[in-house]
């Protein structure tokens, strides 16, 4: 292998993954809410529900687009990124678990929430070890 080529840290692979993540959930959310959605509402609610998962989904894609970009970003800005997806991803766990008595949530998609964060947290560690 060629010394002077540049290796890929793994937080740049997380970047790539959370990119195409947030893409394919955010294209799902926008063009297909009910099909999608983890929960099933009826009557007008569901419409109200619908637009709302659409907005979430076009958020999803600006989100996804933004990590795509900001893949190959090292440094400081990279720290930030991280941080960045981390405290959303946080966010998103504590709405989840305030509206739990309102939403019923299958398991695997905690675990997979959990996960992501772990794995966010521990590409931030690296990046500040490496640097």
């Amino acid at each position: 292998m060629n010394k002077n080529a540049t290796r890929i840290s793994f937080a740049n692979v997380m970047l790539k993954l959370h990119a195409y993540l947030f893409l394919g959930v955010g294209f799902l959310l926008l063009l297909f809410p009910e099909e999608s959605s983890v929960f099933t509402m009826v009557g007008e609610p569901s419409k109200a529900v619908s637009i709302v998962q659409q907005f979430l989904g076009s958020a999803y894609i600006l989100l996804g687009l933004f990590a795509y970009a900001l893949k190959g970003t090292i440094g400081k800005n990279l720290y930030f990124i991280i941080a960045s997806l981390n405290l959303v991803g946080f966010i998103n766990l504590y709405l989840i678990f305030v509206c739990n008595e309102l939403i019923h949530l299958p398991s695997k998609y905690f675990v997979v929430q959990i996960l992501l964060q772990l794995v966010l947290l521990v590409a931030l560690i690296e990046q500040v070890k490496k640097n």
